[in-house]
């Protein structure tokens, strides 16, 4: 009882406190931090991984794939020259087709098998590829032919007819060729251009790693007027780590661009283009040198035995050397450095970039932590 008769109000039981307005915030915080932070890692790894692919697919299959569809026509343009030589000057009597040439057509078969493994040119190039290596078979089966014919009779006339037969498969050979390299040159390009290898990609990081840095100034900002801290230590290891992984992974991928852009507009345009001078060296040295054999075993009447053969144009002197002195294979050699340059600065970059991003959201959780613990018995 009170002093004025009133019933004394009856002691009410402890009821739960109600949750902090700071302490919810800085949890929410603190998950948006730890989830932004890997987020903008995982983005990274993916645009890297993706640009890994592309580099693989362009630098590790596309272009190879076309220096062997270069080699392989390049192979066989010197094996028909090679061949058509021996007849003409007498030789395939005496020695046969000799070592060159067996050399060339085994040149021939291991860039297809090359080629085919790569399988860039899809249905259309399989099948140009099958026809490929059938007409090898047959376009060696008649060389040969015409050289046992030769060797056998001494007369070159004997050998005529399997020649020519050789000769219109050699032309269909190197129209079957010509078809895979166009294959080549446009599926090159077509990867070469895509969006993951342009760059225009890291913005799908660059725009997280922004909100985020929003996010730890504002979190900042609460630690500073709720509790009077000037700078966390661990917020700011929280900055500098997802910092450093998104310029790292901008960095290494530009490098590796750099370097495979290089090596496609350098040494691999150089092999490709000292590739087509030397098969056209042959070519031409080839059709000449067929012309004089058919006009030399046919009769004067007629001098070209129903060929229709017409003297061609006369062409630069085969050979396997450019006129600065360079070769085919040391451009390519370049090139697989380059690209081999661009892989290694690939594969670096997920490695960094996850151990940076674990790192960032574990320091924005350790930064935040003391301050949510300080709130787990009330309010403050």
């Amino acid at each position: 009882m009170t002093a004025s008769g009133a019933p004394a109000p009856e002691p009410v039981a402890d009821e739960p406190a109600t949750p902090s307005m700071t302490a919810r915030t800085l949890r929410r915080l603190r998950a948006a931090l730890v989830t932004g932070s890997l987020l903008t890692g995982a983005l990274c790894l993916l645009v890297s991984g993706r640009a890994h692919s592309g580099t693989d697919a362009v630098g590790g299959r596309a272009a190879p794939a076309l220096l062997r569809a270069e080699a392989a026509y390049g192979a066989l343009a010197d094996a028909q020259r090679v061949a058509v030589h021996g007849f003409l000057q007498g030789t395939v009597v005496l020695g046969g087709l000799g070592d060159q040439y067996q050399n060339d057509i085994a040149a021939i078969n291991q860039n297809l098998a090359e080629l085919a493994g790569y399988n860039v040119a899809g249905p259309a190039g399989t099948s140009d590829l099958q026809l490929v290596e059938g007409l090898v078979v047959a376009y060696n089966a008649e060389i040969e032919q015409a050289a046992a014919d030769y060797q056998q009779t001494g007369e070159l006339t004997r050998a005529l007819p399997a020649l020519w037969y050789a000769t219109l498969q050699y032309r269909e050979i190197s129209g079957a060729l010509d078809r895979l390299r166009t294959q080549g040159r446009a599926t090159l390009a077509a990867q070469r251009g895509s969006a993951w290898l342009a760059g225009t990609t890291d913005l799908l990081f660059l725009v997280p790693f922004v909100l985020v840095l929003v996010l730890f100034a504002r979190t900042q900002f609460v630690l500073r007027r709720r509790f009077r801290r000037r700078s966390s230590t661990w917020l700011t290891a929280a900055v500098l780590a997802l910092a450093a992984a998104v310029l790292w992974c901008g960095q290494s991928l530009h490098t590796s661009h750099g370097h495979l852009r290089s090596a496609l507009d350098g040494p691999f345009v150089e092999a490709v283009t000292l590739a087509q001078q030397q098969a056209g060296r042959s070519a031409a040295a080839a059709g000449e040198d067929l012309f004089a054999v058919v006009a030399q075993a046919c009769p004067a009447a007629s001098r070209s035995c129903g060929t229709g053969l017409t003297a061609p144009p006369p062409g630069p002197a085969a050979g396997g050397t450019a006129e600065g002195g360079r070769r085919p294979g040391q451009a390519v050699a370049e090139f697989t450095d380059g690209v081999a340059e661009a892989d290694a600065a690939s594969s670096r970059r997920a490695a960094v970039v996850t151990l940076l991003a674990l790192a960032a959201a574990a320091a924005s959780a350790r930064a935040l932590n003391p301050r949510i613990d300080e709130y787990r018995f009330g309010g403050r």
